[in-house]
């Protein structure tokens, strides 16, 4: 008889602490204080890391959803965008050098929607994934 491992690839535990670590990530990684002189090269990759932070953190929670066994997009979007604009707000009252940017919200939301159309196309791709779901 074959002992089935702590993780696998469709192991919930698995997807929540990954999804726990990159809620922590982007927490650090957004409201940590700065110096608000950042070199040029990395001006134009700020959008480019909040597109795949919250693209990834979106795909992740819908995952963890879908084992947990319901995969409805539309909370997805809605808790991604709760986060994205959370994280902004923040942005702008917390003292740490860093302010609400209207970009840095499109990127996040890019981000979230990129991720659901992911998961649309997995759940209709793949029966099993499909199958998972309560109905």
């Amino acid at each position: 008889m074959k002992k089935q491992p702590k993780f696998s690839f469709r192991s919930a535990r698995l997807y929540l602490f990954l999804l726990t670590a990159s809620t922590l990530l982007i927490l650090f990684g957004t409201l940590f204080p700065v110096d608000r002189h950042m070199p040029r090269s990395f001006l134009g990759y700020d959008k480019v890391i909040h597109f795949l932070m919250f693209g990834a953190w979106s795909f992740l929670y819908g995952i963890v959803r879908f084992f947990r066994g319901h995969l409805k997009l539309y909370p997805v979007l809605i808790w991604g965008t709760i986060f994205g604009l959370s994280v902004e707000i923040l942005q702008h009252f917390l003292p740490t050098n860093r302010s609400f940017e209207l970009m840095d919200l499109a990127a996040d939301l890019a981000g979230t929607f990129v991720a659901i159309g992911i998961l649309y196309l997995l759940e209709r791709q793949f029966p099993w994934f499909r199958n998972n779901q309560k109905k």
